[in-house]
């Protein structure tokens, strides 16, 4: 029979996605992308060119926003060409131009130019970032041209930075640039760049002097242009690959899964990056690891912030971010490689350094003890970076953070009740092995009764200086006669001080493991209740109930029925006094909260407050939906606009998932009883 494999289920199921995903790219617009490797390449003349070949094939083509950059040839280019006027955005007293994109959304042209793909939009904008735009015009079924260099995309940050000593802070996920249909690079030798700008072609006066003193040398230019030309190059390569997988050569997948590790540390952001582009050249799958301690629990808001950063780094970069928690870091990779079937592991390496100068084992050198058979690759990081501070993940002050104010006392009354059972033990002719029992125990009740090390350790320091002086000739003095007693104090002091930690660490892991166990739960109990709802609002309300007791936030649901947005309900956090919810529900059904839940009825995609779209209003909304439709919008009022946990997150989407499963069950009973209805009319 030939000799041919057949392909397995999961190669057949790869193929299946990709035709859907290719098949709904066709139903979108088209993206092209003009690629440069530095500013005055002729990107947007190239654009520009483009579009009045549209416009001779009779192709509605508009201007939607092309960078005003006073160059005579590009301003030349766009006289007959129609332009949407600017939206002027009021900031801080100063009238800023910015793409319009609902008037973008309202021509609804073939094809729209928006220059300047990274640019960052002015607070008052719907999207913080204008390729957030380009994805919302995409969506509509508009075509886009763009423009943007090769510096502004998220992987290769880091190799930009190295190169021109410049941090990029505007930059654009790589799944953007990869999504469009069509990439041109236009291409100019680096002397002809550097002849431009010493004539006044590209930046004019003290700037254009500037710029070539510093970012348009030769060897920095002829780096920035070899980059361009190489991930281009990785792009036909993907493409090809994906072609692949459509038409049946080669085969489906590589297998590879590539797991990269987050942290707070600044030198994460290029671990990342330099994990997100083994994953892009290996086809790979790529997951994102966050290991939560209790260090990492109490850190302070800068140190969670860089965190976060992290995060949304690298799910910008197409990483799947998954949470574990544990207080051994390299065990909890290995486990989560070896049960996702981990197959390279990208981690920094940091000169940590304790005492005396000594370096500690390394992260790496304990996860090839658990894990020896996995690819590790080290990117090393021996100095902080451009614009980088050295990391610490608690500050001196924080070691006191947690630390309840009673504690202090529990401790001093500890110490307390063992010296008086000392005093006992003594009195009753007792050996001093046996008062020194009394304060281990007392050490011992102290770190399960008191929250943290702190308390601990100084009971481990107190009992010792009170044994001393005590139950240590000569009494009520801090001196000994004894030659021994040196010795004694300090194994009693490393017994207690053990004995003080591994408590501590016990209740610490007593305690993870409860509140794990509370949040199971809360998903057991969220899925039983959803699949007893019978209606609407039986949903709504289950899935508040849960929301809050994970959260305490005050929920908004908005549900969909026929087509019609429904009023919303509210359930306000602890309740409301003296007629207050009126005023609250006022204030959480605005115009302009509506006009968010609405674009997430639109467009499937989370908006509001801590996210990149319409960041200005007060709740956070996510969208409740199944195969692209949405059913419902849940809002959630965030305290002190503090972004949700990435763990939090995750159960509430799971719960989200559930409601969708639930209220399409609803919709289909409520279409069949209906069906029903009409034919029992018509007969």
């Amino acid at each position: 029979m030939g000799g041919e494999e057949r392909p397995s289920p999961r190669e057949l199921l790869e193929k299946i996605r990709v035709e859907e995903e290719m098949a709904r790219k066709k139903e979108l617009g088209q993206l092209k992308i003009f690629l440069g490797y530095a500013a005055g390449t002729g990107k947007t003349y190239a654009m520009l060119q483009a579009a009045g070949e549209l416009e001779k094939q009779n192709i509605d083509v508009v201007a939607g926003y092309v960078e005003p950059h006073a160059r005579p040839e590009t301003t030349a280019l766009l006289e007959g060409l129609e332009q949407l006027p600017f939206l002027m955005v009021d900031y801080k007293g100063v009238k800023i131009r910015e793409f319009d994109l609902d008037a973008a959304l309202k021509r609804h042209p073939k094809v729209i130019l928006v220059d300047e793909l990274a640019h960052t939009n002015i607070q008052g904008c719907r999207h913080s970032k204008r390729y957030q735009d380009i994805e919302e015009l995409l969506e509509h079924g508009i075509n886009v041209y763009t423009t943007v260099n090769i510096q502004h995309l998220e992987s290769l940050n880091d190799n930009v930075a190295s190169i021109t000593s410049i941090m990029v802070r505007e930059t654009i996920p790589d799944r953007v640039f990869d999504r469009a249909s069509q990439v041109k690079l236009v291409d100019i030798e680096p002397e002809e760049l550097i002849e431009r700008m010493k004539e006044g072609k590209i930046y004019q006066g003290v700037q254009a002097q500037r710029a070539l003193q510093n970012f348009f040398t030769r060897d920095k230019l002829t780096a920035l242009r070899e980059i361009a030309l190489r991930r281009m190059a990785d792009r036909v390569n993907h493409l090809a690959e994906e072609e692949k997988k459509i038409f049946g050569a080669g085969e489906y997948s590589t297998g590879e899964h590539v797991l990269t590790c987050i942290s707070p540390a600044p030198s994460n952001a290029k671990v990342i990056r330099t994990a997100a582009r083994l994953a892009y050249a290996f086809h790979a799958e790529f997951t994102a690891l966050y290991v939560e301690t209790r260090y990492l629990q109490n850190a302070d808001e800068k140190v969670k912030k860089r965190r976060d950063e992290n995060m949304r780094l690298a799910r910008s970069l197409g990483a799947k971010v998954a949470t574990v928690n544990g207080e051994d870091v390299s065990r909890q990779i290995a486990e989560y490689a070896k049960v996702s079937n981990v197959t390279k592991i990208v981690m920094g390496r940091t000169a940590h350094r304790i005492l005396f100068g000594q370096t500690r084992k390394t992260l790496v050198e304990s996860l090839n003890q658990y894990a020896p058979n996995l690819d590790v690759y080290v990117i090393p990081d021996l100095q902080s970076g451009i614009g980088q501070r050295p990391y610490t993940i608690i500050k001196a002050g924080k070691f006191l953070q947690g630390m309840k104010g009673t504690d202090f006392w529990i401790m001093l009354g500890m110490m307390a009740v063992s010296t008086t059972g000392g005093s006992l033990l003594a009195h009753f002719q007792m050996t001093e092995a046996n008062i020194i029992m009394a304060y281990l125990l007392g050490v011992m009740l102290t770190a399960i009764f008191t929250q943290g090390y702190v308390c601990s350790v100084l009971a481990s320091l107190l009992s010792v200086i009170l044994f001393n002086y005590f139950f240590t000739v000569p009494v009520h003095s801090l001196q000994v006669y004894d030659a021994s007693y040196p010795v004694t104090f300090a194994m009693m002091f490393t017994v207690s001080l053990l004995t003080s930690w591994n408590m501590s660490k016990i209740q610490k892991q007593n305690e993870e493991n409860a509140k794990r166990a509370y949040r199971t739960e809360i998903l057991l109990v969220n899925s039983k209740k959803l699949r007893r709802a019978k209606s609407r609002q039986q949903v709504s309300d289950d899935l508040a109930v849960q929301i809050q007791k994970l959260m305490q936030f005050t929920v908004i649901i908005y549900m969909k029925k026929d087509g019609v947005i429904q009023m919303p309900s509210i359930y306000l956090r602890g309740g409301i006094e003296n007629g207050g919810e009126e005023s609250l529900r006022a204030d959480y059904t605005s115009r302009a909260e509506q006009a968010v839940v609405k674009w997430v009825f639109e467009n499937g995609h989370r908006a509001g407050c801590t996210t990149h779209t319409l960041p200005n209003a007060k709740a956070i909304y996510l969208p409740v939906m199944e195969d692209d439709k949405v059913s419902a919008v849940v809002g959630m009022v965030l305290e002190e606009r503090r972004e949700i946990a990435v763990f939090e997150y995750n159960l509430i989407s799971a719960m989200l998932d559930e409601a969708a499963l639930v209220l399409e069950r609803i919709q289909k009973m409520e279409d069949l009883t209906k069906s029903i209805s009409e034919h029992t009319l018509h007969h």
